[in-house]
């Protein structure tokens, strides 16, 4: 995890706009984590510019080469029509009926697609059109893609196993070959289908698709008629086969009629019914005929007063009269009695009607028996003559049942053979029509357009895959040299902040780059120093200002003795004595960038040859800024800035300068630089963006973190970052001749001034 301390303090300079800079501890167990944004990939891929270019441009100009030189192709099409059914010329006789049309996944289209591409119609078109010579044959041009096949073939045939390599004499597969040209593609949402066929003579290609879809129909048409032939014979053999069977059952059926006395009469059946159902009919009849006349016979013998009695005119006419004697006898006995002449008259009368009716209800009597005997009589015969034709039928039918089933057998075969018959003639009419139910809409023609290759298209691949393959390589290169690629990700990476970012600046010499903040002061490399001493002087917690700065890198030649002498330089311009202490006793560069003799300095203070007042000089560049040089003697470097001299003459220039800046030599390798870390106040790594390694800057930072918690920071140089700071410096940034010198600030202690001026 990554400590920070929260001291931190906005900068209130008049020469400094810089945002509050914390300071921050870096972890010794591992790398922080760092979320890569697209700003990162971009740096990455500016940093790798050249490899991103190069390898995009020899993937463009690769297939350039190979388009150009490549043999051009033509692709001929034709458009057919293919449906479930031909015409119909007659609508019986078919041997096939056609499924539902089931759209696109029709299997029966898929079908006619995957026939069109088959091998027997390949071979046909093959050896129809001579296409063995005319193209498969054919001498090819020479071209560099063809030579590298043939190379590939070679090698990867010499290392193959003998087993996996025995197929070398065997014949070219021309079938294949063709069907590899061969494309077919239905048109949505119809019946049309586009033939396609590609190869280097249009007019072969033409050829080819039309030859391909003449021998589709021709196929197509013998195939019906082998159906219709095949259906043809084996209609004539089962119609025998029905013809043999009915002959045969017939003469069973007519030799049991023979035996059994059956005489075949139409529909004898349902006359039988009908008879019986009448027999039925008049039994019931005369049952009912009989009951009725029993029941009044029976009621007359008891009460004498039977329908028929009542109902007979002669009867009914006797029983009036009868009962008009009755009412005038009963009218007058109110007047007369019994014994009178008339009333004896009157009773006479009735006792003769009376026997009158007695006699004609006696005689309708015997007429009811007599009904009644013949009703009865003609039940009696029914029924007789009803059971003996059951018995008949019953006999009948016993001697039907092996009849009836030889004739069912008959008349099924007759079924058979019939509609076999009349098959057979369907199908002989049928198939003399021959109709196709694939139709040529448009014919194949010659197109002198080159379909193959394409090259604006494969420029433009071309383009687009080699600039993805150069990201790729680049990204790739970025990855293995262990780089950063921009302030972010080295402020995640390390956990410390980075005090200033310097301006890749090319086409200066190393005295103009070291002089820069006094010789252009108004350019934006000056500026950068300048923002970087100002971060420097608020770095330390409180916003207090180290007295001792020590500016190391990594590695050798990033530039620290460069930045070195410039934040000297920008400290002085601010009016501090500053005393810059070139400590790189193994490869100094202080004197070379400043144009000053090396004779005495550092290393013969150290070595005990000279004092302090006589190694420690002047500038001539800046009012308040005092040097000392490295000096000649750099046979133990260790052993001198470790040396109690050393700190002695730290805590001596602390006391007469307000900043002290010791170029000490890199990190990486030495013990020069940890000695002198552990003596400074504040420790700055300088580091070159395009040198960074992500392994060695965090063991460095491990190293000196061990010895003492003092590195402040970095100090980025030769970044080819825009910071927000300087993006539009040039704008709002009048230039002024530099001035060389600046006046002291009141207040301030003066430094050593132990020698003349050089």
């Amino acid at each position: 995890m990554l400590t920070v301390n929260n001291n931190t303090r906005v900068v209130s300079s008049p020469h400094v706009v810089s945002a509050p800079v914390p300071y921050l501890a870096v972890p010794a167990t591992g790398v922080s984590t760092h979320t890569l944004t697209l700003e990162d990939v971009w740096r990455r891929l500016l940093r790798q510019k050249w490899t991103l270019l190069l390898t995009a441009l020899s993937i463009l100009l690769l297939t350039a080469y190979f388009t150009w030189t490549a043999t051009p192709s033509y692709r001929a099409s034709a458009t057919i029509q293919i449906e479930k059914e031909g015409v119909q010329v007659v609508n019986f006789g078919t041997v096939t009926s056609a499924s539902p049309d089931m759209g696109e996944q029709d299997p029966f289209f898929r079908t006619q697609y995957e026939q069109l591409k088959s091998r027997k119609l390949a071979e046909r078109v093959i050896a129809d059109l001579d296409l063995r010579t005319r193209l498969f044959e054919r001498p090819e041009k020479f071209n560099v893609l063809t030579s590298i096949k043939v190379i590939i073939k070679g090698f990867i045939g010499a290392w193959l196993p003998a087993k996996q390599n025995t197929d070398d004499g065997k014949a070219p597969d021309y079938a294949q070959q063709f069907s590899e040209k061969l494309y077919i593609e239905p048109i949505e949402k119809t019946h049309l289908v586009k033939v396609f066929y590609e190869s280097s003579d249009p007019v072969l290609s033409a050829d080819i698709v039309n030859a391909l879809i003449n021998a589709f129909i021709k196929e197509n048409i013998s195939s019906q008629s082998e159906t219709d032939t095949y259906a043809k014979e084996f209609l004539e053999q089962e119609l025998e086969k029905a013809r043999q069977r009915l002959t045969l059952q017939e003469a069973k059926l007519i030799e049991y009629a023979k035996q059994n006395g059956i005489l075949e009469v139409n529909n004898s059946q349902s006359s039988q019914e009908r008879k019986l159902d009448e027999l039925y009919s008049a039994l019931g009849a005369a049952e009912r005929a009989r009951i009725q006349a029993e029941s009044q016979m029976i009621q007359g013998g008891r009460h004498g007063n039977v329908r028929e009695v009542l109902n007979n005119p002669v009867v009914e006419g006797i029983k009036q009269n009868l009962n008009t004697l009755e009412a005038e006898y009963q009218e007058k006995l109110k007047l007369f009695k019994p014994a009178f002449p008339d009333m004896q008259r009157l009773q006479q009368q009735i006792q003769e009607v009376r026997s009158q009716l007695q006699k004609e209800v006696g005689g309708l009597k015997q007429s009811l028996q007599a009904e009644y005997a013949a009703a009865k009589k003609l039940e009696d015969d029914l029924r007789s003559q009803l059971d003996a034709y059951k018995g008949e039928l019953v006999d009948l039918r016993d001697r039907s049942i092996e009849y009836n089933a030889l004739k069912r057998e008959v008349e099924t075969s007759r079924d058979l053979y019939d509609g076999l018959l009349q098959r057979m003639k369907e199908v002989n009419v049928a198939s003399n029509v021959t109709s196709s139910n694939i139709r040529v809409v448009d014919a194949a023609a010659p197109d002198d357009n080159v379909f193959r290759p394409k090259k604006a298209l494969n420029l433009i691949l071309g383009g687009l895959v080699g600039l993805m393959l150069g990201i790729g390589a680049a990204l790739l290169r970025e990855t293995l040299n262990q780089g950063v690629a921009s302030v972010g990700e080295l402020q995640a990476l390390s956990g410390l902040p980075v005090l200033g970012t310097i301006p890749h600046v090319r086409h200066l010499s190393e005295s103009n780059l070291a002089l820069a903040t006094v010789r252009d002061a108004g350019s934006l490399l000056a500026e950068s120093y300048r923002v970087m001493t100002a971060n420097l002087r608020f770095v330390l917690p409180g916003g207090n200002s180290p007295r001792v700065t020590l500016i190391t890198s990594v590695n050798p030649a990033e530039g620290k003795s460069t930045s070195a002498v410039n934040i000297a330089l920008s400290q002085a311009q601010q009016g501090l004595k500053v005393l810059l202490i070139d400590a790189d006793l193994r490869r100094p560069s202080v004197h070379v960038k400043l144009g000053l003799p090396n004779a005495r300095g550092l290393s013969n203070y150290l070595n005990g040859e000279v004092d302090i007042a006589s190694v420690t000089h002047p500038s001539r560049e800046m009012k308040g800024l005092y040097l000392i040089l490295a000096g000649t003697l750099m046979a133990d470097p260790v052993r001198m800035v470790s040396s109690p001299a050393m700190a002695q003459l730290l805590n001596l220039a602390t006391k007469h300068f307000d900043s002290v800046i010791i170029d000490g030599p890199p990190t990486a390798g030495f013990a020069d630089a940890i000695y002198l870390s552990s003596m400074a106040e504040a420790t700055v790594i300088v580091a070159d963006e395009d040198r960074i390694n992500r392994k060695r800057l965090l063991t460095v930072i491990e190293q000196l973190q061990r010895v003492k918690q003092n590195i402040v920071g970095f100090l980025m140089v030769k970044s080819q970052e825009e910071v927000t700071d300087y993006r539009y410096y040039d704008r709002y940034h009048t230039r002024i001749p530099s001035q060389p010198t600046a006046k002291p600030a009141k207040g301030k202690r003066k430094g050593l001034n132990l020698a003349p001026v050089i």
